[in-house]
């Protein structure tokens, strides 16, 4: 039996909506997948590469230089790096438990008939796949089937596959239908206060590395938490539907009001173990520095109705992992010089980027943008537009997801440690990168703080 592929009606407006008689258009489907069903969110159009030389390149760059674009005449137009590059972004942008499903493909013929057809769209799933495995905290447990939609531009008809990792293909069941599905938000809080000592007698590590190292050691602390849903411990087999059901009864109990409640937000908490090795050994190591994580990230996932805990704590879990890996890669990505070396001063600021939120149009499932210190909501707006073909107004973006504060309140006189009693003050709602002299800090509702303390 092939897969089922449920996707709103108004998806299929959306594909009608793309129709140009000889130019080809194609597109990311985002959404949560099962072992037989997939639930499509969203259908994102890739934009189209703007020439050869730039199709390389990411779309930030492409949003900045806005050439002409070029018209997709062909399937052999379609560059495999350019779909794959709108991939890393778009997942960044997806919450835990979500993921790049496949591709759609809009024309003036079926490409599901024609067999060169077919294994261009093959390769270009393959490079996505490939692009994305890069960073599996970016990545996450993506399922192992994509599916590939074919849109008929000229007769308004449409057809799926899918194909996993054994390269054949296999006809899909996609289905069209109105409120195809009830999704249960999720919502919890991780607490981070940690130490990453930098060694004197090992090479200096880029800053890239540096958090790679960091990205390393929290998933395995995140990967062996336990969560609970609605602060009672649940078996992994249990539907999340049933801890709803029973939020619901409660509030419609204690408030007699009934509006609302499908929408109920299920809160979670996660608790990492400490160590049980009783062997645990102390020792002293030289250090020439030392990165400090502080802070509280805040998670918002989605799951089906139909979804068991198991499944449900999992997307927490890559959630986490999704947005600190996406915040830190952004940071380093924008740094105009990396460093390798020990800087001059003591300690020096960076700000990554705060997360902001908007709703899908047609649906209770937000995804996120992340936006740099200076940046305004317009830019949000933006990516929103060119990375997942959004129109959104102002209004639609959750701005107050992650609060950003004036960093002059938090400047210290000189050393970090010189005023605990104010750091420990701001700790549950900033978020912050230092480095050398100075100190400034960034607040957010989801705390990243890393400093480094270099010492001579």
């Amino acid at each position: 039996m092939g897969r089922i592929v449920y996707a709103e009606e108004c998806l299929l407006n959306y594909l009608e909506k793309l129709k140009n008689p000889n130019d080809y258009t194609i597109g990311l489907i985002l959404g949560q997948s099962t072992e037989q069903k997939d639930y499509v969110v969203h259908l994102a159009r890739t934009p189209p590469p703007a020439s050869k030389d730039v199709i390389e390149e990411s779309n930030e760059q492409h949003q900045q230089n806005s050439p002409a674009v070029k018209r997709i005449k062909t399937l052999g137009d379609v560059p495999s790096s350019w779909v794959a590059d709108h991939a890393k972004h778009v997942t960044r942008m997806l919450p835990g438990g979500m993921w790049v499903l496949g591709i759609f493909i809009a024309g003036p013929v079926d490409c599901l008939n024609e067999n060169n057809s077919m294994q261009k769209l093959k390769s270009i799933t393959s490079a996505i796949h490939k692009n994305l495995s890069v960073n599996p905290y970016l990545y996450g447990n993506n399922p192992n089937e994509s599916i590939i939609l074919a849109f008929n531009n000229s007769n308004k008809k449409f057809s799926c596959k899918s194909f996993g990792d054994n390269a054949s293909m296999k006809n899909a069941d996609w289905k069209f239908q109105l409120n195809i599905t009830k999704w249960y938000q999720l919502e919890t809080r991780v607490d981070f206060d940690q130490l990453f000592p930098i060694e004197n007698n090992k090479k200096i590590e880029s800053l890239k590395k540096q958090h790679e190292n960091i990205l390393d050691d929290i998933y395995k602390k995140i990967n062996s938490a336990i969560i609970a849903i609605e602060d009672s411990p649940k078996s992994p087999d249990e539907l999340v539907q049933l801890t709803g059901n029973k939020k619901k009864k409660f509030l419609k109990q204690t408030k007699n009001d009934e509006s609302n409640l499908n929408d109920v937000s299920l809160q979670a908490a996660i608790y990492i173990p400490c160590s049980s090795n009783s062997q645990y050994e102390i020792k002293q190591i030289n250090c020439n520095g030392q990165i400090r994580l502080i802070g509280q990230l805040v998670s918002r996932t989605f799951v089906h109705e139909l979804s068991r805990v198991e499944e449900a704590t999992n997307a927490i879990k890559q959630d986490i992992m999704r947005s600190l890996a996406s915040r830190l890669e952004m940071h380093w990505d924008s740094l105009l010089e990396e460093e390798n070396s020990l800087p001059e001063d003591n300690v020096t600021l960076h700000e990554p980027p705060r997360r902001v939120l908007v709703a899908l149009p047609h649906s209770k499932i937000t995804l996120s943008d992340y936006l740099f210190p200076g940046e305004g909501h317009q830019e949000a707006l933006i990516s929103l537009q060119e990375l997942l073909d959004l129109k959104v107004e102002e209004s639609s973006v959750q701005k107050e997801f992650e609060l950003q504060v004036d960093p002059s309140e938090f400047y210290c006189q000189n050393e970090l440690s010189s005023k605990p009693s104010e750091h420990a003050k701001y700790q549950d709602n900033s978020m912050y990168i230092v480095y050398g002299t100075g100190l400034g800090i960034a607040i957010s509702l989801l705390i990243l703080a890393i400093i480094i303390q270099y010492f001579y």
